[in-house]
C-alpha cells in the first residue's frame, strides 16, 4: 500500500508540475502533508526536508543574491556597454556575452533577462544590432552558462541536483560536487557561446515591447555603509564555498551566518528577508529531499528503473541513455518549466541507475543542465517567456536560430558527460 501511495504522489507531482496550477512548493508539500497523514513517514519525516542543510543552504543563498543584486555593479555594466556600443558592433557583443556570463553566476535568469533588457532598449529596431536580437542572443548565452561555477547562486546547482535524487542513492560517492557542474557544462556552453556569436542574424527583427519586463529599473539607490558590508558578506560567502572541502557542513552554515550579518547591520529589513529565504524554490527543495527520499525506501524507484530498463534494452549503450535523457529533458521542458523537468527526471534517471549498474551522475547533470538550454518555446521557463515578449518573438520563426543551438547542445553534452562521468564504470 505505501507504494501504491508513493506511486499516486509522484504522478500527482508530475502532473501538478506539468500544468503548474499552484506554485511547485504547494505541489510538494503536500505531497509531504499526505505521506504523513498516510502513515508513510511520520511528522518528522515527512517534514524533514525543512530543516535539511541543503534547504538551508539555498534559502541563505537566495538571500545573499537579492542583496548582491541591490550594488552598484548593474549601473557600473550599464556605463560601460553605453561606451562600447558605438565603437565596434563585435566588441559590444562579446562583452555583452561576458556581462551576460558573469551575471549567470550571480543572480536568478529571469532578473539577468530584465537587466539586459534594460541595457539594450535604446538600440535602434532598424539596425543589424537591434534589441530584439541581441536580448534573445544574450538570453541563449545565458542559458548556456547560467549557475555553472560554484560561486554566487551557482553554489546551489549542486545541492539542488542531489536533493532530488539522494533518498534513492544513498552512496556519497554518487552524489554531486561543486565542480562537476562546469566541468560537464563547459564544452557545451563555449560552443553554444561561439554559435550565437555568429548565428544572432537568424534571430528576427522587432520593436521590442518593454511593458512585459517587470523588472526594467534603476539599480535601488543604496549606502556605501551597506554596499561595502554586502560585498563582505558575499566575498565572505565565496571563500567558505572555495574552502568547502576544509571546513566541512560548516559550508551549508556560512550563508545562514551572512543573512544575519545583513540583518543585524540593518542593510536588509526583515520583510526583505523573510520574502527572499521564503521563495518558492525553496519550498520545492524541501519538498522534493522529501519525496526523493520515499520512492526509495518505498521501491517505487526500483520499479520506475526495472520499467525503464525494460523499454531501453537490457544492456544499453551509455551513449544511447544519455541521448535519451538529453532529448527527453528538452522535449519536456517545452511543456513544463525547466525547474519541474529537472525534479521529475532526475529520480526517475538515478532509479534507472540504481537497477542497471550505472553512475547516476552523468545523467542526472544532463537533465539539469539540459532543461535550462531548452530555449525553443517560451513554455520552458519564466526567463524564456520573457525573452519571447519582449523581442516579440514568434517559436516557429525563431527555429533557424534555436534548432541548431539545440542540436549543438544535445551532442556536446551527450560528449562531455560520457567523458567525465561514463554511464558505466570502469
Amino acid at each position: 500500500m505505501q507504494m501504491y501511495i508513493v506511486l499516486g504522489l509522484l504522478v500527482f507531482m508530475i502532473v501538478m508540475f506539468f500544468t503548474h496550477k499552484v506554485p511547485y512548493g504547494v505541489t510538494t508539500m503536500t505531497c509531504c502533508v499526505v505521506l504523513a497523514l498516510t502513515g508513510v513517514f511520520d511528522i518528522s519525516q515527512a517534514f524533514s526536508g525543512l530543516a535539511n542543510k541543503t534547504t538551508i543552504l539555498i534559502a541563505c543563498m537566495f538571500t545573499v543574491a537579492y542583496a548582491f543584486g541591490k550594488t552598484s555593479l548593474i549601473n557600473k555594466i550599464r556605463s560601460s556597454m553605453e561606451r562600447i556600443k558605438g565603437k565596434s558592433g563585435l566588441a559590444f557583443i562579446i562583452f555583452l556575452f561576458l556581462v551576460t556570463i558573469v551575471l549567470a553566476q550571480l543572480m536568478g535568469r529571469t532578473a539577468i533577462v530584465s537587466i539586459i533588457a534594460l541595457f539594450l532598449v535604446s538600440l535602434d529596431d532598424k539596425d543589424e544590432i537591434c534589441a530584439s536580437r541581441m536580448i534573445f542572443a544574450a538570453f541563449a548565452v545565458l542559458a548556456a552558462w547560467s549557475l555553472k561555477f560554484p560561486v554566487g547562486l551557482g553554489a546551489t546547482m549542486s545541492p539542488t541536483a542531489n536533493a532530488y535524487y539522494e533518498g534513492i542513492i544513498n552512496n556519497p560517492a554518487l552524489m554531486l560536487l561543486p565542480g562537476d557542474f562546469i566541468k560537464v557544462s563547459f564544452l557545451p556552453a563555449a560552443a553554444l557561446t561561439i554559435y550565437a556569436l555568429f548565428a544572432w542574424k537568424f534571430i528576427p527583427k522587432h520593436p521590442v515591447n518593454t511593458a512585459d519586463v517587470k523588472e526594467i529599473k534603476e539599480a535601488a539607490v543604496i549606502s556605501k555603509r551597506d554596499e561595502t558590508i554586502i560585498n563582505i558578506v558575499f566575498i565572505g560567502v565565496l571563500l567558505g564555498f572555495l574552502f568547502g572541502a576544509k571546513i566541512g557542513n560548516l559550508m551549508y552554515v556560512i550563508p545562514a551566518a551572512g543573512v544575519l550579518v545583513l540583518l543585524y547591520t540593518k542593510t536588509l529589513t526583515t520583510k526583505e528577508t523573510v520574502n527572499s529565504l521564503t521563495g518558492d524554490m525553496v519550498w520545492m527543495i524541501a519538498g522534493v529531499l522529501v519525496i526523493s527520499d520515499a520512492i526509495g525506501k518505498s521501491g517505487v524507484g526500483e520499479m520506475i528503473g526495472n520499467g525503464l530498463l525494460v523499454l531501453l534494452g537490457e544492456k544499453p549503450s551509455g551513449i544511447f541513455v544519455l541521448f535519451v535523457f538529453a532529448v527527453t529533458t528538452i522535449v519536456m521542458t517545452t511543456f513544463m518549466s525547466n525547474t519541474g523537468t529537472a525534479a521529475v527526471l532526475t529520480p526517475i534517471a538515478a532509479s534507472l541507475s540504481l537497477v542497471a549498474g550505472m553512475d547516476p551522475r552523468g545523467i542526472v547533470l544532463i537533465v539539469n543542465i539540459a532543461s535550462i538550454m531548452a530555449v525553443a518555446f517560451p513554455s520552458g521557463s519564466a526567463e524564456c517567456a520573457l525573452a519571447f515578449a519582449i523581442g516579440r518573438h514568434e517559436p516557429g520563426k525563431l527555429l533557424k536560430f534555436t534548432m541548431p543551438y539545440l542540436l549543438i547542445a544535445v551532442v556536446t553534452l551527450v560528449i562531455s558527460a560520457s567523458i567525465f562521468f561514463p554511464v558505466y564504470p570502469v
